[in-house]
């Protein structure tokens, strides 16, 4: 954001309003071709993070490919977002309603019971490495392992 407004109250206001920046009049155009060019780094970065490694798993969310020691998986569209989220995440829990809401929105008519069902087809899949997916009684899902995004 570009503006003559220098208060700290309009600064805060257009950060939380979604502003990524807060620059004020007058500004130094060579600051302002720096803060663009970091702007375009950072998102060039975030979208070279397609695909996660680790232990034997590739998932690509490019290519929409996952393995497990080399081996191609024949995932559905939901199991591989499934697979994604956690694997992306380890260690950290997500509730049924979490993994619908990442994967499906919020507004998507699925029960909680589909996923597990779809936690089901995923283990099977993954044979014996299937207990990388764990199950946190009472509260939802979560990867163990070492994986790294």
């Amino acid at each position: 954001m570009l503006t003559a407004k220098s208060e700290e109250s309009d600064i805060v206001l257009g950060l939380e309003m979604g502003a990524s920046d807060y620059i004020t009049k007058p500004f130094s155009r060579k600051v302002l071709v720096a803060r663009v060019r970091a702007r375009l780094r950072q998102q060039t970065e975030a979208a070279e993070a397609t695909e996660i490694r680790c232990e034997g798993f590739v998932i690509n969310s490019e290519l929409y490919l996952a393995s497990c020691d080399g081996v191609a998986l024949d995932l559905t569209r939901s199991e591989f977002e499934i697979l994604k989220l956690l694997a992306g995440h380890p260690g950290r829990v997500y509730t049924r309603n979490q993994i619908i809401a990442k994967i499906k929105g919020d507004d998507y008519p699925v029960t909680e019971r589909a996923i597990d069902v779809q936690i089901v087809n995923l283990r099977r899949k993954l044979g014996a490495r299937g207990d990388v997916i764990e199950t946190v009684r009472g509260v939802g899902y979560r990867f163990k392992g070492g994986f790294a995004a």
